[in-house]
């Protein structure tokens, strides 16, 4: 598994609020997480985990993650749909990834005339890419890609914004 969020920032991910607004839906008991209703904000959700609302399932993240990747770690997230990663490192690469499951943004940030910035350590750790960096993120520890953090990049590859 590649680490775990909080329930709050899981949810704020997805587009359902901030991360204490969707602690209004935790309190009226629309989240369930593996079956069992979920009223804590600190839960902490993970690759395999069952997340709905109202009976609807979601993903890491409408928008994407950003990986400490560990050396050797494989990339195992829970996403509803296809991830795209953004200047990807080779299998036994470690720092940060960026999947995003925006394709037309991950292109345009993959490709090699687009002068996207990234920072790499002395020891050849990846800790920036763009707008993003890994924070305080733990190696194999992950994080949804906020839906703020899309729209800088969107702007910084030059892609219209999305309608909404």
């Amino acid at each position: 598994m590649a680490g775990t969020v909080r329930i709050n920032r899981y949810l704020a991910a997805a587009g359902l609020g901030t991360r204490r607004e969707v602690e209004g839906l935790l309190r009226t008991e629309r989240v369930t997480v593996n079956g069992r209703v979920c009223t804590d904000p600190s839960t902490q959700i993970g690759a395999g985990d069952a997340v709905l609302l109202d009976g609807s399932a979601l993903g890491a993240g409408p928008t994407g993650a950003v990986l400490n990747r560990a050396p050797g770690q494989a990339i195992e997230l829970v996403h509803p749909g296809l991830l795209h990663p953004v200047l990807s490192r080779s299998g036994m690469g470690a720092g940060l990834e960026l999947l995003l499951a925006d394709a037309a943004v991950a292109k345009r940030l993959s490709d090699p005339t687009f002068p996207l910035s990234q920072r790499v350590t002395r020891e050849g750790l990846r800790n920036r890419l763009g707008d993003i960096d890994l924070g305080e993120l733990e190696p194999g520890a992950w994080r949804p890609v906020s839906p703020r953090e899309l729209e800088r990049l969107r702007r910084g590859a030059r892609l219209p914004p999305r309608a909404k």
